[in-house]
This record gives structure tokens, sequence and C-alpha cells, in this order.
């Protein structure tokens, strides 16, 4: 029997090794989602000799290290990224396995996590981030929310509604509350771009991916430090791609990241950095969210 002082860190481990085999499964989805094929058939292969790969071709991280990021039967090379992948995901998940101990919780978050890894490089690869991404990790987030209030664990959102002669108080849940402000958001900010730049400046996929991360956190101040992380990292991409002169001010920059990188902040420090974001804004400013658990 493992002592307590290392529980925590076989835990992890065997959180890392769970990561990388749904890494090796989430390159799959990079690959397939966007040009619409099944992730489940054909069984997986090579893209040149089309082999039908064995088990011992497809073992996380080893099989590549092992064939030297080569095809054992025709020889031809692999990216590297799909390694990389599978060494993020474990790591992930390790993390949140330390971070959320052996609770309930860690599975719709590893769902989130999942899912969000998957977003980033489909939108970098296509420019498009799956709807099957963003309706998995969505669903997860509500699913655990109504669990929690079947349970009794957390309560319904009261929301002021205007009705003509009358305000009455609707009763919504936290993921479905935070889903649609999120995803509300994302969807006016990309409005009002398209109206001042006179071109679409935020993709249908963002807009779903942010109401995915916002079925997860609940309308609560997590969901402004969730913004302000993805705001400032696409700024400063933005400018260093500029200074770099690898992009031009007219260009579009790929938002799925820089929200993928606020959520993934949040879930692994969201209990350090939410209260030193909230302290730099003014609370009656947003005390809607700040009413929230942070």
């Amino acid at each position: 029997m493992l002592s307590p002082s290392l529980v925590v860190p076989a835990f992890a481990s065997w959180a890392f090794l769970v990561g990388a085999s749904v890494g090796s499964f989430l390159n799959v989805c990079i690959y397939r989602l966007p040009r619409n094929e099944s992730v489940v058939f054909p069984a997986s292969h090579c893209p040149w000799c089309n082999t039908r790969l064995r088990l011992t071709d497809l073992v996380p991280l080893v099989s590549q290290l092992v064939l030297r990021s080569r095809c054992r039967y025709c020889g031809q090379w692999f990216s590297w990224r799909y390694f990389g992948v599978e060494l993020l995901t474990g790591l992930c998940f390790a993390g949140l396995a330390w971070r959320y101990g052996f609770t309930w919780q860690l599975l719709p978050y590893a769902v989130l996590t999942a899912a969000l890894l998957a977003a980033v490089f489909t939108d970098l690869d296509c420019w498009l981030i799956p709807d099957e991404l963003t309706l998995v990790a969505a669903l997860a987030g509500v699913g655990y929310d109504l669990a929690l209030l079947v349970r009794h664990q957390t309560q319904m959102l009261r929301v002021p509604v205007p009705w003509p002669g009358h305000e009455f108080q609707a009763a919504v849940p936290q993921s479905v509350a935070g889903m649609l402000f999120a995803g509300g958001v994302v969807l006016l900010v990309g409005w009002i771009g398209t109206r001042l730049f006179r071109k679409e400046s935020m993709g249908g996929g963002d807009v779903k991916l942010a109401a995915a991360v916002g079925a997860h956190l609940g309308l609560t101040a997590h969901l402004l430090s969730f913004f302000l992380v993805a705001v400032t990292a696409g700024s400063a991409v933005g400018i260093i791609l500029l200074i770099a002169r690898r992009k031009h001010g007219k260009d579009y920059l790929p938002f799925g990241p820089m929200l993928a990188g606020g959520a993934l902040a949040v879930l692994f420090f969201g209990q350090w950095l939410t209260p030193a974001l909230v302290r730099i804004y003014d609370p009656s400013v947003l005390w809607w969210l700040l009413a929230g658990h942070s």
C-alpha cells in the first residue's frame, strides 16, 4: 500500500499515461474532424502506404521514438507533432490530477482540456474549430453542473429578467448562464469588429469554444480571468508577429489558441490568478461576475 505522500504523485503518473493515450486519439481528431472524416473508421493507418497500423505501432510516445518517427512499412517520415500532442496531453492530465485530486470535478475538466488542445491545432492548421469538440466540452460542463444540482451541492443562479410592468427572477444553472454569457461576449466582440473593420473578425468556432469554457466556469470571477488572459495573450502574440513581420495589420490571427490558453490558465492557476486580477478591476462594474464563487 502506498504511503500518503506517494498517493498524489502516483495518481498524477497514472493520469499522465491516460493523457498520453487520449493525446493519441486527439491526433486522429485533429487530422480527421476538419476533413469531415470519422474518427473511428477506418482504423489507424499510414496516410502514405495506407497500411493498417498494429498495436505495437500505436503505443503513445514510445512507438514514435522507437520507429524514429517513420512508418514501419514504407519508411515515410511522420511529424514529431504527434509525439508533442501526446506529451502535452499527458502533462496536462497529470497537472489536473495533481491540482484537483481524485474528485468528480477532474472528469469534466479533463474532457474540456482534451477538447481545448485539439481545438488549438485544428484552428492553427485549418482555421477551424470542429463543432464536435465544442459540443462535447459544453455537454461535460453542463452535465457536471446538473449533477451537482441534483445532489444539492450547488444552486440555481437567479437572473433578473425585465418584463413589461415588472421584473422577475429566472432560475438558470451556472453552466448555462456562463455558456450564454461567454459565447455572447465573443459574439458581440466579433460583431463590433466586423462593423469596424468591414470583414469577419471572429469565427463561429471561437464563439462556441468560449461558450463551452463558460459552461465549466459558470458566471463567476473565473470567467473574467479567462477573458483577460485570452485577450492579453492574443495582443502579445499579435504584437510579436507584427514586430517579427510574420503578420501584417490586416492579417487574421486564430483566436482559438488564445481562448484555450485563457481557459487552461484558469483551470491550473485560477485559485491564485483570479483573486489577483479581480483586485485590479472595479467590482462595482462587474458585480454580477464577482457575486459568483471565485
